[in-house]
């Protein structure tokens, strides 16, 4: 595991995602790739992050977090492309949910164009995703902003993420 002294509440945290993700971004990848792994076997995604996710993250956290997820749920599109919970990759559907966080905040348009291909009404869906990031930031879970230049073309495949 990658040491990562900015959150307290993180150091065991399982080793997920590139490089250069901050602590808010690889615990936001690691809920997401444990409820799409509650899915696949047939468990309830809330169980499986409330025996594991409150050692990282407060209830309200958590909540936000299956606020995000249900809502996902209800609005998609396809299938998500996601990577086991353990890999050190990043599925471009992980990449776009993570980017879209950060950028939430600042641009909710640009988020939401984001998750255009993911989602229906993709956003009520950014809504939902500024709604976890501003609970993640009241735990000192930060999103860096990541997206180089809204316009350039996100399928362009010059580089294995959008940072």
């Amino acid at each position: 595991m990658r040491p990562d002294p900015s959150h307290p509440r993180l150091p065991g945290l399982p080793d997920c995602g590139p490089d250069g993700l901050s602590c808010g971004e690889r615990l936001l990848l690691w809920m997401l790739r444990q409820w799409v792994a509650a899915r696949v076997l047939g468990e309830e995604p809330r169980g499986r992050l409330a025996a594991y996710a409150g050692a990282f993250i407060s209830p309200r956290g958590a909540a936000a977090f299956v606020l995000l997820m249900t809502t996902i749920e209800e609005r998609v599109r396809r299938p998500l492309c996601v990577s086991p919970p353990t890999c050190l990759g990043y599925a471009r559907d992980e990449q776009h949910l993570v980017t879209a966080c950060g950028i939430s905040p600042a641009s909710p348009d640009i988020a939401a164009q984001l998750l255009d291909e993911l989602v229906i009404a993709p956003r009520v869906v950014a809504a939902a995703i500024r709604v976890l990031n501003f609970s993640f930031a009241r735990e000192g879970l930060n999103f860096p902003m990541r997206l180089r230049d809204a316009g350039h073309n996100l399928d362009d495949g010059s580089s294995p993420t959008l940072h």
